[in-house]
């Protein structure tokens, strides 16, 4: 029997020794990689925007419809901050819990924010709180926060087939004081405004939830948008983003803007916008 057998793995063994060598066989799938990159991974150069949805007035009707500029990682950073938060409709925000269960240590939740239309943002998270959710009532004992906003929230970093997580599909993390907007101010007109105009069905929540406006005084500002590490941006250049920065540009991204023009004064705007910090 133990003769039979060699004499068939000799055979097993002439058989694969009669074929040709194709090399080790983890090489056509580096090969089918590499060829299914270059199909999956839209061109870096230039990148699509959707439409304002705000109006455009004669000026600026050339840039009315689809844009197509630089790729937001050609952007100045503090310009790209800017824009990743004029696109947010919502932020994860952290703060220090005073939950019984998991009281001093950071607790995430999920908030609405609006820094002004798309295309025309002031760059201040304004958020709309009830004092029933567990954000406020830790706000009430600790303003601290930290508000994460990224461009996974829409088609940008799906249209380029980038994971969430991956550092190319931009995250700014601004952090600060949250602190309630007083009613009967200016202010507060402008937030309201600013804020439903980009949700506005959450005007019909319930009077006995006692909802109030509030907003981040940003004192520091993170951004991940490449490989290598987080930039750092000051809050004056945050808010001052436009030195020597194309005017085509300057409009399509709407830093500033008459268009507030028709909801508040241009004194108003400067007061509660770029100006006030």
């Amino acid at each position: 029997m133990s003769r039979i057998a060699c004499i068939i793995v000799l055979c097993v063994l002439l058989s694969d020794a009669s074929k040709p060598y194709d090399g080790p066989k983890y090489k056509q799938q580096e090969i089918d990689y590499d060829e299914w990159k270059l199909t999956k991974e839209p061109h870096e150069d230039n990148v699509e925007f959707q439409p304002r949805s705000i109006g455009f007035d004669n000026e600026r009707a050339v840039f009315s419809g689809k844009h197509y500029i630089k790729s937001v990682k050609n952007l100045p950073p503090a310009l790209k901050a800017r824009y990743v938060v004029n696109r947010a409709d919502w932020a994860a925000v952290a703060t220090i819990s005073m939950r019984k269960d998991v009281q001093g240590f950071p607790v995430a939740n999920l908030i609405s924010i609006a820094d002004g239309p798309v295309g025309n943002g002031t760059g201040i998270p304004y958020m709309y709180l009830t004092p029933l959710d567990y954000t406020a009532q830790d706000l009430a004992k600790d303003h601290r926060a930290t508000l994460l906003v990224t461009l996974a929230q829409g088609n940008y970093c799906k249209d380029k087939a980038y994971d969430p997580m991956d550092p190319r599909c931009v995250r700014v993390m601004l952090t600060g004081k949250i602190v309630a907007v007083k009613n009967e101010t200016e202010e507060y007109d402008i937030a309201k405004t600013l804020f439903f105009d980009r949700h506005p069905k959450l005007q019909n929540m319930p009077a006995s939830h006692n909802f109030f406006f509030a907003e981040l005084k940003i004192s520091a500002i993170a951004m991940l948008d490449t490989f290598g590490g987080p930039k750092y941006i000051s809050v004056e250049d945050y808010f001052n983003p436009l030195v020597n920065f194309p005017r085509r540009k300057r409009m399509m991204f709407g830093f500033p803007s008459t268009n507030f023009d028709k909801h508040f004064s241009s004194t108003s705007f400067d007061k509660y916008s770029i100006q006030r910090f």
